[in-house]
């Protein structure tokens, strides 16, 4: 993933990140950056963990996490982006269908394809 702003990570700027699937052991580690929660009306809301997304960015990216803290957030939402990804789906583009992945919203709706 290619960053808008470089970060320092093991002496080195690094410009892009690359991140591996997630293992149990992560999640242990980490714990799970999202919850999901089935609406009443078919729809899932989903709500972020920052500190353990800002850990998995870190392992699973191979960089400190003082440089996982240190993203901008345009690219700390990417990145949050990538590692949703990981677990079952991927956020649609410019969330179209009213999804919220605010931290600490947990009010966003991501609806079935069928809904």
């Amino acid at each position: 993933m290619k960053l808008s702003q470089p970060i320092q990570a093991h002496g080195k700027e690094l410009e892009e990140l690359t991140f591996r699937r997630p293992k149990g052991e992560d999640i242990s580690a980490c714990g799970f950056p999202f919850s999901f929660t089935v609406t009443d009306e078919g729809g899932t809301t989903i709500q972020p963990n920052a500190a353990a997304i800002t850990s998995m960015i870190a392992r699973l990216g191979d960089i400190p996490l003082s440089s996982a803290k240190s993203l901008p957030f345009n690219d700390w939402m990417s990145c949050m982006g990538e590692l949703f990804s990981f677990f079952g789906q991927s956020i649609p583009a410019g969330l179209s269908n009213g999804a919220s992945t605010s931290l600490g919203s947990g009010n966003g709706t991501q609806r079935s394809p069928s809904g």
